[in-house]
C-alpha cells in the first residue's frame, strides 16, 4: 500500500487549501482580514509535501474558480470574525469551532475577558497544526482547548469533559463543513448541537451543493482519490433533494434555529468582489449556496 506524504492527510488537505486562500487575503492591501498563521501553514506544509506545494501553486486548471474560492473563503472568514466577537461581548463566552483545520481565531481575534474556546477536529489536523504554532510562538488571545476528535462520533461526550458547560450560551460555528457531510450526518451534527445550545446561544455556519472546483483530496487507503472522488460526485447529485439545501431557513427551524440567511450576491458587493457564476440566485426550490447566522430559537 502506498503512504501518503501529505502532513495532512484526507480532508484534512482541504484545510491547507483554506489557509492558502486566507494568506492570499492577508497579502492584499484591501484585505478584509489579517492572519498572520495562514502563510506559516501553508509554507510548512509546503515543505513536506510537494504534492500541497504544487496544489497550492497551481490551483485549478479555471482561473475563475481560484478567485470563486479565494474570495468566499475571504468574505465567511471576515463574516465569522464580526459574528464571533459580537457573540462573545454578548455574553457567549464559550466558543466551539467544529472541523476547525487551520483556524486562527484563538489567536488573532482581540477576544473579551473571559472567553474559552474549543477547536475539534481529526488527530493529525491539530499534530501538525500545533507544531506551526510552537514553532511560530503563537500565544492565545483567550483560554483554548484543543479535542481531537471525528465528528461523527461522540464528540459531545469529549466536549463536556473538555470542561463544556451546556447550561452557558455558546457561539457555534461550522465553517466549510455541511458541504463534506451527507443529509444524514448534517441533521446528526446539527442534533448534537442543538442539545448542548441554551437560550441565548448562536450559530454561524455555511452550505453548498457543490465546489468551485473539486479538492484533490487523498489518504494513504486511497491514494488517487477515487473514494474521494466518488463520495463528493454522490453529494452532488444527492444535493438536488437535501433540505438543508433547498430548503435551509426551514432545516435550520426544524433544529431549533432562527436563523438569517445571507444573500451571496449582497455579500460580494458589500465587500467590491465580483460575483461567481455559481453565488447567483438559483431557481425555486433547487439547491442553492448560502451562509448563515442563526439564534437558539
Amino acid at each position: 500500500m502506498t503512504e501518503s506524504t501529505d502532513p495532512l492527510p484526507g480532508l484534512g488537505l482541504t484545510a491547507i487549501l483554506v489557509a492558502g486562500a486566507r494568506a492570499t487575503e492577508s497579502a492584499r492591501p484591501d484585505r478584509l482580514f489579517e492572519d498572520p498563521y495562514a502563510s506559516a501553514f501553508v509554507e510548512a506544509a509546503s515543505a513536506v509535501s510537494p504534492t500541497i506545494g504544487e496544489a497550492l501553486a497551481q490551483g485549478s486548471p479555471d482561473a475563475a474558480a481560484n478567485e470563486a474560492r479565494h474570495n468566499s473563503v475571504a468574505i465567511r472568514t471576515r463574516l465569522y470574525d464580526d459574528e464571533l466577537l459580537a457573540a462573545a461581548r454578548a455574553g457567549c463566552h464559550q466558543v466551539v469551532i467544529l472541523g476547525a483545520g487551520l483556524d486562527a481565531r484563538a489567536f488573532r481575534l482581540p477576544w473579551p475577558d473571559g472567553v474559552r474556546l474549543w477547536e475539534l477536529d481529526m488527530p493529525e489536523v491539530f499534530a501538525f497544526k500545533e507544531r506551526v504554532l510552537e514553532e511560530r510562538g503563537a500565544t492565545a488571545r483567550c483560554e483554548r482547548v484543543v479535542l481531537a476528535a471525528d465528528l461523527r462520533e461522540d464528540w459531545p461526550q469529549l466536549l463536556s469533559d473538555g470542561g463544556f458547560d451546556s447550561r452557558q450560551p455558546t457561539a457555534w460555528l461550522i465553517e466549510g463543513l455541511l458541504l463534506y457531510l451527507d443529509e444524514g450526518e448534517r441533521d446528526l451534527l446539527l442534533d448534537r448541537v442543538g442539545a448542548l445550545s441554551s437560550a441565548g446561544s448562536r450559530a454561524a455556519m455555511d452550505h453548498a451543493p457543490g465546489f468551485f472546483s473539486p479538492p484533490a483530496v487523498t489518504s494513504a487507503d486511497d491514494p488517487q482519490g477515487e473514494a474521494a472522488a466518488a463520495r463528493f460526485a454522490a453529494l452532488a447529485e444527492a444535493a438536488a433533494s437535501a433540505p438543508s439545501l433547498t430548503a435551509p431557513e426551514e432545516w435550520l427551524a426544524g433544529h431549533g434555529w432562527r436563523a438569517s440567511i445571507e444573500d451571496p450576491a449582497a455579500l460580494f458587493a458589500r465587500h467590491n468582489r465580483p460575483l461567481p457564476g455559481p453565488a447567483a440566485p438559483p431557481a425555486p426550490g433547487a439547491p442553492r449556496r448560502w451562509i448563515a447566522t442563526a439564534e437558539r430559537a
